[in-house]
């Protein structure tokens, strides 16, 4: 008669079986599957052009070159006006601005460049267009850039806010109205220095000087 052992086979227990018992021992193939799948789907997800294409925005487009009429508009604010630092796509968008609201703007713009000369102030240059029946539109212009607004009433068109003219004699003590007075997300930035010194106490007074020897009591 056998023994019951007889009937099953004994375990394999060479090394390479033991080792790889201890190398997938709690990780089944189901789970090594599913890793594998989730790795493949990833690299997939990843290398598909179309989020490739949405995480790379595409690069603006450069802003063409102004007009000749728009520079010739921009330097004739800087000389008007008195500054030279004047940006350019806000002269660009103002000479836009005024070709709309003005329908002989585009004919007089090309008048108003004529009277340019070199080293010319502002006094001069608006002298010379008053002359030359161009005052009105000199000083909307002037106004364009001080107001940062072209025209009236409900046909007015604002083209520059924070950019006006009239914001920049103040703006050492006062900031552009409904403007934050230190810029967006001044929380985040670490807080100014402190410039205030200590309080020093006071040094305590100096008792006073005694001369001589005190009187004696007097007996009663």
């Amino acid at each position: 008669m056998k023994s019951p052992s007889s009937s099953f086979p004994a375990p394999d227990r060479s090394p390479a079986t033991v080792g790889k018992a201890k190398l997938t021992g709690g990780i089944s193939r189901r789970h090594i599957l599913i890793g594998l799948a989730a790795l493949v789907a990833e690299a997939g997800f990843w290398s598909n052009p179309l989020f490739s294409n949405a995480q790379t925005p595409a690069a603006p487009a450069a802003a063409p070159p102004p007009s000749p009429e728009a520079l010739t508009f921009l330097n004739f604010s800087k000389r008007i006006t008195g500054h030279a630092d004047l940006k350019t796509d806000t002269g660009v968008r103002i000479e836009a601005a005024m070709r709309k609201t003005y329908p002989d703007f585009a004919a007089q713009s090309s008048r108003l460049g004529a009277l340019l000369q070199d080293g010319q102030e502002p006094k001069a240059l608006l002298a010379a267009a008053t002359d030359a029946g161009l005052r009105d539109l000199t000083l909307a212009i002037v106004a364009a850039w001080y107001t940062g607004t072209i025209g009236k009433g409900k046909q007015a068109v604002v083209v520059s806010y924070a950019e006006a003219l009239m914001y920049q004699p103040v703006s050492d003590g006062q900031t552009v109205p409904t403007y934050c007075n230190y810029g967006p997300l001044w929380w985040t930035k670490a807080p100014p220095a402190i410039r205030v010194s200590a309080p020093v106490a006071p040094a305590p007074a100096p008792a006073p000087a005694t001369t001589g020897t005190p009187e004696p009591k007097a007996k009663t």
